[in-house]
């Protein structure tokens, strides 16, 4: 699997989604997913305080099973770990949950779960626009200078707070945001039904293209939207694939995307997965899996490249 700077350390390319770790994926099948992420290079493994189970929560069960599996496989040092804290209570999404006592309380239960003393990064999970800038990049300054994690990142925040709290940072000596993670995917998502979602814009996308600022992509598959219609074709998909992505608009890229399989070889899935890691700044999108011959494929999207005239044939952002 290719692999690209983030911060400093080099990590592959896609990075492994933990989302139902412990709720819908038992622990069991969850171990095997991450030891075949492992076998094909993957290093970068992402989850979060409150993934595990969204049915009945019960917070940190994702990242319980991943700290029982790098405490099992020995291998905590030689991963790249990601977390993310300071969500919103799920009854109550519109509620800030980013003081200084929430983010640390967050972060403490973060690192007993994973059964280690830090994180490579650190997210944010929601913005509190209520809450100043400066505020909460002092309070993520004390996480870097008491070890607990090494770098920052924001999730679901609007690109002009991002960019308002590293200039805060550099004003201040502190450590910026070095990675944003928004909804973006080759398949645009016409329907919405979170509205806490923050979604690759165009704003978004300048920030990025000016800044230069890493991108790990939640919803890079877009649930398999393109895989899923070149196998069931369009009237076999789910409902709700229908609803989020069935558009003319999805519909042109994909007749665009198996031009390229014609001429390439690659798969529907790689391609798509490779719309993102082509882009022009680093992207690292998170991937999910629900059998282990989604992690298979992972190898040959890990390992695909498109070039720009490619990419910007199947939907330009700029």
């Amino acid at each position: 699997m290719r692999t690209g700077e983030l911060g400093g350390r080099k990590v592959s390319l896609l990075a492994l989604g933990t989302a139902d770790y412990g709720g819908l994926c038992p622990a069991e099948k969850a171990f095997d997913f991450m030891d075949a992420y492992v076998d094909i290079g993957g290093n970068f493994i992402d989850t979060a305080r409150v993934y595990g189970d969204f049915v009945t929560p019960k917070n940190g069960e994702s990242e319980k099973v991943v700290g029982r599996w790098m405490d099992a496989r020995g291998n905590r040092d030689r991963l790249f770990l990601s977390t993310k804290g300071g969500h919103p209570p799920l009854n109550d999404m519109n509620a800030g949950r980013l003081s200084r006592d929430e983010i640390r309380s967050d972060m403490a239960a973060s690192l007993e779960a994973l059964r280690t003393d830090h994180v490579d990064i650190y997210w944010l999970h929601r913005d509190d626009a209520a809450r100043p800038v400066g505020d909460i990049m002092e309070t993520l300054q004390g996480l870097i200078e008491d070890g607990s994690t090494r770098l920052i990142g924001a999730s679901n925040w609007r690109p002009e707070r991002i960019e308002a709290a590293n200039a805060y940072a550099a004003a201040h000596g502190l450590m910026p945001f070095c990675a944003n993670q928004p909804q973006f995917s080759l398949a645009r998502q016409m329907n919405v039904e979170d509205p806490t979602l923050t979604p690759m814009d165009a704003e978004t996308y300048a920030m990025h293209l000016r800044t230069g600022m890493a991108c790990v992509p939640f919803s890079s598959q877009a649930k398999g939207f393109f895989t899923k219609l070149e196998q069931l074709g369009a009237d076999g998909l789910p409902d709700k694939a229908k609803r989020r992505f069935l558009y003319p608009e999805n519909l042109e890229v994909y007749r665009r995307i198996l031009e390229i399989k014609e001429r390439t070889g690659l798969s529907v899935g790689a391609i798509a997965l490779a719309w993102l890691t082509c882009q022009p700044f680093p992207t690292f999108p998170l991937v999910g899996v629900s059998r282990m011959e989604h992690i298979h494929a992972l190898k040959e999207a890990g390992d695909a490249c498109l070039t720009p005239e490619q990419r910007e044939y199947l939907r330009a952002m700029s």
